[in-house]
């Protein structure tokens, strides 16, 4: 009975080790083919990951330099937090909470890009599957794609700290009242690659293997899965990245915090993850209830065009969202009188650029992903300046909405750290939503550019 046993384990890992081996010889040819069709991957890589990356990799750095001088005062003001909760986290929960911040804002709006860049595949994936290929090699091969896109920016992030971390030593030197020479930390570089590429395999791969439950028969028959699944999936979207934005806190801030300290920053980290993925949702299902007259079909169809694809959707709402909370959180603080070379500017400006590049990226890949569309709607008879127009006013009402919701939480968190001027505080709100509606119209441009440079046909 044993030695029956013995056999069959033998047999059956001696399969498992066969098609395993098989996958990993399907492996280069299938990342191959994607790096080729979905090169887009790359850019949301690059604008989803970097930046966070290179600002993890700063901050980190000066974190374990001030735990090591005995630096603990918080007490500067210039941080959009209240005092009780600045004196809690000390000034390592303060940076390591910056850096997770402004890489959990890029990780949102990657993950929500990236699976609806798995739906469409859908079909392609579901071959795979009827090929003989199962659901776990299918899984590991969309894993690989989610590592590799997180070795690579991170990889890029990594060399964007290097830049960063001593062009803001001299101004943090000043703020925090130490003279010592700048020198590099090999832990800060580590922790900070290894949570860039945690990012991707958490927002990336398990939401992408999450997508793989239909059926390949049904995939390949185009039919769309159950509308309480399709619900279910929001749900699970928000709770999963709100988890994981407490793992990447956990992550960073281990080697610098203290457990008191790491559980508050947590705690407000997972706060702030469920209010901006819940509201991307949120706002997406909003865009199917406003009105639409008879009269204005040019409306009729943004509305349309913005319901035909909510992942796609969501995770452009999600990206505004995030982009218009981070300008304008670090509009605000620079309007609480910080100096121009203080550090709290660094670190203004930091989110700042990660929001913007956000907003960027996931419009204009969006825009290039509904070329053969827009494309399709001129080959009907419509007018190139017409279809243009539609796409704009499709970007203006996600960039009105999830810039107003952007700057109404930026707003939220100014008046919980103590607030100030109001009339200065809602003029930088309302240049916020400015900014954030010609930033969507900005990332339009190079998929409006191509529409009128070639016919149809091609």
């Amino acid at each position: 009975m044993n030695r029956r046993g013995v056999r069959e384990n033998s047999a059956g890992s001696s399969w498992s080790f066969r098609r395993w081996r098989r996958v990993a010889r399907f492996a280069p040819g299938y990342l191959r083919s994607v790096v080729r069709r979905e090169w887009q991957l790359v850019l949301l890589a690059l604008g989803g990951l970097a930046p966070g990356v290179a600002i993890l990799t700063a901050w980190l750095n000066l974190a374990l330099h001030l735990h090591e001088a005995g630096v603990s005062n918080s007490s500067h003001a210039g941080w959009l937090l209240p005092e009780v909760v600045l004196g809690r986290l000390g000034l390592g929960g303060v940076l390591v909470g910056a850096g997770v911040v402004t890489l959990l804002i890029g990780g949102l709006g990657l993950a929500n890009a990236y699976l609806a860049s798995v739906e469409r595949r859908t079909p392609q994936l579901a071959l795979l599957q009827a090929s003989g290929l199962n659901r776990r090699e299918v899984s590991v091969l969309l894993l690989l794609e989610a590592g590799c896109a997180g070795l690579l920016g991170s990889g890029v992030g990594l060399i964007g700290g290097l830049i960063l971390s001593p062009l803001s030593w001299m101004a943090a030197g000043q703020y925090f009242g130490f003279d010592s020479p700048f020198r590099l930390d090999l832990l800060a570089f580590a922790t900070a690659q290894v949570a860039g590429l945690t990012t991707a395999l958490l927002f990336m791969g398990t939401t992408a293997i999450a997508s793989l439950q239909i059926e390949p028969v049904l995939a390949l028959r185009g039919r769309s899965e159950p509308l309480l699944l399709r619900s279910w999936r929001r749900r699970e979207t928000t709770v999963y990245g709100t988890v994981y934005a407490v793992a990447l806190v956990v992550e960073a801030g281990l080697p610098v915090l203290p457990a008191s300290a790491l559980f508050l920053l947590a705690g407000l980290t997972a706060l702030l993850g469920l209010l901006l993925t819940s509201s991307g949702w949120l706002l997406t299902w909003l865009y199917n209830r406003l009105p639409a007259p008879v009269s204005a079909v040019r409306w009729r169809l943004a509305l349309q065009g913005l319901a035909r694809y909510p992942r796609h959707t969501a995770g452009l709402t999600l990206a505004m969202i995030a982009g218009a909370y981070a300008v304008g959180l670090a509009a605000l603080a620079a309007g609480k009188g910080i100096p121009v070379l203080s550090f709290p500017a660094w670190v203004a400006g930091g989110i700042l650029v990660a929001g913007g590049v956000l907003v960027l990226t996931a419009a204009s890949l969006a825009a290039l992903e509904r070329r053969q569309e827009l494309t399709l709607l001129v080959a009907l008879g419509g007018r190139p300046s017409r279809v243009r127009h539609l796409m704009l006013l499709e970007y203006g009402i996600v960039a009105v909405c999830g810039g107003t919701l952007g700057a109404s939480l930026a707003l939220i968190n100014w008046a919980w750290a103590g607030g100030g001027n109001w009339l200065t505080a809602l003029l930088i709100a309302l240049l916020d939503l400015l900014a954030t509606v010609i930033a969507a119209w900005a990332g339009a441009l190079p998929a409006l550019w191509r529409l009128g440079r070639r016919t149809p046909s091609e």
